[in-house]
């Protein structure tokens, strides 16, 4: 019955482009991918966004403490456009809707500190499409995009997805990034194919592939949309113990040339600090285009949405 829907669906939204509509059919037609081998290895263990600590510039900081004695703008209350806020020199303070990145970890603690880099990886181009557009649907629950987000970096595949996920999919992608989604993705893993694929692998990503599987394994088995199950899904229960090796609140340079700091509220909310140095005439900033990455491999990676609420400081 899930697959009908889905194929009826696909029909309503993609008749005006019937090539489009056949290959997602074919794909709802095929048999399960025989998961076995290196080629198993290589899929499962193929990030959809690869942004890690790596990517952060962990040289040109400054502390937590910086600017605790300044006045700061509410960007909220600035003018957005399609390039974002324009900023000149300055302290600018926000809350932003945000979303996790990364399965199998920990939910942002008091002790992480977190910096900038940008969205990296295959799936780059959907995850930043997804939340961009939402800004422009914001009657679609955060709670909806968050596992949509999670069952893409999951590798689920588009037939798979309850229809009332398919459907904030289409409103928020293009037809070739539904058609995407559609052409590639995994079923669930069986364990013992999961510990040959994961057996050398770090404990870390042994636990965000264990994870990504499990919402594979519960899009595969339910034609529902459950909020809370796939949370428990996603998240690692507990607080993560690592030690950050950077204080919450550490500012980091952005390669535009301002400060920018992040203070997560969980991982649907971000306190963002913004300062641009008298160097900087002007510059724009889009928060959509920036991810908030830990400094400990067990939290959670952090995207920026373009929906925000002040929180002057």
């Amino acid at each position: 019955m899930k697959k009908l829907l889905t194929l009826v669906f696909c029909f309503s939204f993609f008749m005006s482009n019937a090539q489009l509509l056949d290959l997602i059919k074919d794909k709802a037609k095929d048999k399960a991918l025989n998961l076995g081998g290196d080629k198993a290895a290589k899929l499962l263990t193929k990030q959809a966004i690869t942004t890690s600590f790596k990517d952060c510039d962990v040289k040109n900081t400054k502390p937590e403490t910086f600017g605790n004695d300044k006045k700061y703008k509410e960007l909220c209350k600035e003018t957005f456009t399609a390039e974002g806020f324009l900023l000149k020199p300055g302290f600018y303070s926000f809350k932003a809707k945000s979303f996790c990145l990364k399965a199998g970890t920990h939910g942002p603690s008091k002790g992480d500190g977190y910096l900038y880099a940008p969205v990296k990886g295959p799936k780059e181009e959907i995850v930043i499409a997804i939340i961009k557009n939402w800004k422009e649907n914001p009657k679609i629950e955060q709670t909806k995009v968050q596992c949509l987000l999670w069952a893409i970096i999951a590798h689920t595949k588009f037939k798979n997805l309850p229809t009332e996920l398919q459907e904030t999919a289409i409103k928020l992608l293009s037809k070739e990034q539904i058609l995407d989604l559609t052409n590639k993705g995994l079923d669930f893993v069986p364990q013992n194919v999961m510990d040959n694929a994961t057996a050398e692998l770090p404990k870390p990503v042994r636990l965000v592939m264990e994870a990504e599987n499990k919402i594979r394994e519960f899009f595969n088995s339910s034609s529902s949309y459950n909020y809370q199950e796939i949370e428990k899904l996603a998240m690692l229960a507990g607080m993560n113990t690592e030690t950050s090796e950077i204080q919450r609140g550490t500012w980091g340079l952005h390669p535009k040339g301002y400060y920018i700091a992040y203070l997560p509220n969980g991982y649907s909310s971000v306190e963002v600090h913004i300062y641009v140095p008298d160097t900087v005439k002007e510059v724009h900033y889009l928060p959509s285009d920036d991810v908030a990455v830990p400094a400990s491999t067990g939290s959670q990676r952090l995207a920026i949405s373009d929906m925000t609420y002040c929180n002057a400081k």
